[in-house]
């Protein structure tokens, strides 16, 4: 490769680097509007969701109770499924670090981590707050409803591409018994306005025209349905109507970190100084390799950064972070073997570019079975039930697959780059020959 290249590629990376850090630690506001609105960007770190030890957690405590006429025996059950649901709506909008369990001999526990802002905890009390009861009424003060949670067979969203208007057009699809057919049909024979109510509170409305539903379902279509995520949150909505047990809220609100709240940041801050040793002393013993590796594990941490904060199953808590910390330890471990093996052949009398290559090539198996067996432990860990050990196991899992590309393509690359400029002297390097080149 030629300097002129070299020179080149440097450039590009640095940029590359830039971009990666921009996008992994600085949010900004966007300097150009988007149908009149400025919209913000968010970083890599900002989107990282946080386990409830270092991240806020917002909790709520149901006492739960059998609906009339159901038999005691079945309370257990019911219980286990009205958790599970209240969970799996969650998990649906997009919240992963839920938690359902059972409180005491009555109630039900409900807490959702990584709580990043006000506007997190507001929808989650508009969504799952205060279930009540659906019911359907032709009457808008909910006298004589013809159907209610126990009658609906299913509720989803959905969306069809409309001809007339060119675009996708969203759905919320209420799904009823076939039993129910009838007596619906029945019940809107003459058209008019379906009111839909959660105990007598009234949630939405439906115009029928002079229309009757005749195949038992329900198509609820509004302006407000932006998306499928957004007709999607209706139908959660409803969803939390149809629970098996009648839920009253006891407590709710926000929980403060195990640790503390200022847990993340004392973290965030330990983190930073453990990679700070770790460039400084990679830059001593090392001197231009030691840059050269500094370099190579910012564009480790950034791309890990933006992997971990994408991958919608990944939660970091205390023991994710520790993971984070082995897999750098493992990638500074290999950037070590392989100056450390080009030191031994340079002391050797080999040349220092010869020195790189055979090291290289010598270290390739250990660095690969070492981050092989990392893989295997964090792939290990995401199937125990515990959230703290899969945190774990998503950082080591993750970052090995980053540590692998970085160690053996990007570090290859960068040394290839730098060899034009020093392709002889291993000073450079902190290396000291013990005789003459060959």
């Amino acid at each position: 490769m030629t300097k002129k290249r070299s020179k080149c590629l440097f450039v590009v990376f640095s940029i590359l680097l830039v971009i990666c850090l921009i996008a992994s630690f600085v949010n900004f506001t966007y300097p150009f509007t988007i149908n009149g609105n400025y919209y913000s960007y968010s970083n890599f770190v900002s989107n990282l969701k946080l386990g409830e030890d270092i991240g806020k957690t917002y909790r709520i405590v149901y006492r739960a109770e059998l609906p009339e006429g159901e038999a005691q025996s079945n309370y257990d059950n019911l219980r286990t499924s009205t958790k599970e649901e209240l969970k799996h709506i969650l998990q649906s909008e997009g919240y992963r670090d839920v938690t359902a369990s059972e409180y005491g001999t009555d109630s039900i526990l409900i807490q959702v981590g990584n709580i990043l802002t006000i506007d997190d905890e507001n929808e989650i009390v508009n969504l799952i707050g205060s279930p009540a009861t659906v019911s359907f009424s032709m009457n808008s003060d909910n006298s004589d409803p013809f159907a209610g949670a126990k009658d609906i067979e299913n509720v989803y969203a959905t969306s069809y591409y409309d001809q007339e208007i060119a675009e996708n057009v969203y759905v919320v699809l209420i799904d009823f018994n076939d039993d129910m057919i009838d007596s619906i049909a029945d019940a809107t024979a003459d058209g008019g306005t379906v009111y839909i109510f959660f105990g007598d509170t009234q949630f939405t409305q439906m115009d029928l025209g002079s229309s009757a539903i005749t195949e038992g379902v329900i198509y609820m279509q509004s302006d407000d349905f932006q998306s499928l995520a957004h007709a999607n949150t209706v139908a959660n909505r409803i969803k939390t109507g149809m629970l098996d047990l009648e839920l009253t809220t006891v407590e709710s609100g926000s929980v403060s970190p195990t640790y503390g709240v200022g847990a993340n940041l004392w973290i965030a801050v330990a983190m930073a100084i453990f990679i700070l040793i770790g460039f400084i002393f990679l830059i001593v013993k090392y001197r231009h390799l030691g840059w050269l590796a500094c370099f190579n594990l910012l564009f480790f941490i950034t791309i890990s950064l933006f992997l971990l904060q994408s991958i919608p199953l990944v939660h970091l808590n205390f023991a994710g972070m520790i993971g984070f910390l082995i897999a750098f330890i493992f990638v500074v471990d290999s950037f070590i073997s392989i100056f450390e093996k080009a030191k031994e052949h340079y002391n050797q009398d080999t040349k220092l570019y010869i020195a790189m290559k055979v090291a290289q090539s010598e270290t390739l198996t250990k660095t690969f079975v070492m981050n092989v067996g990392l893989m295997i432990v964090g792939l290990i860990s995401l199937f125990m039930p515990s959230l703290a050990v899969q945190s774990f196991g998503w950082a080591v899992f993750v970052m090995s697959f980053v540590s692998l590309f970085c160690v053996q393509v990007l570090n290859r690359l960068f040394i290839k780059m730098y060899l034009p400029f020093n392709s002889t002297d291993g000073k450079k390097c902190n290396f000291h020959k013990g005789g003459q080149n060959a």
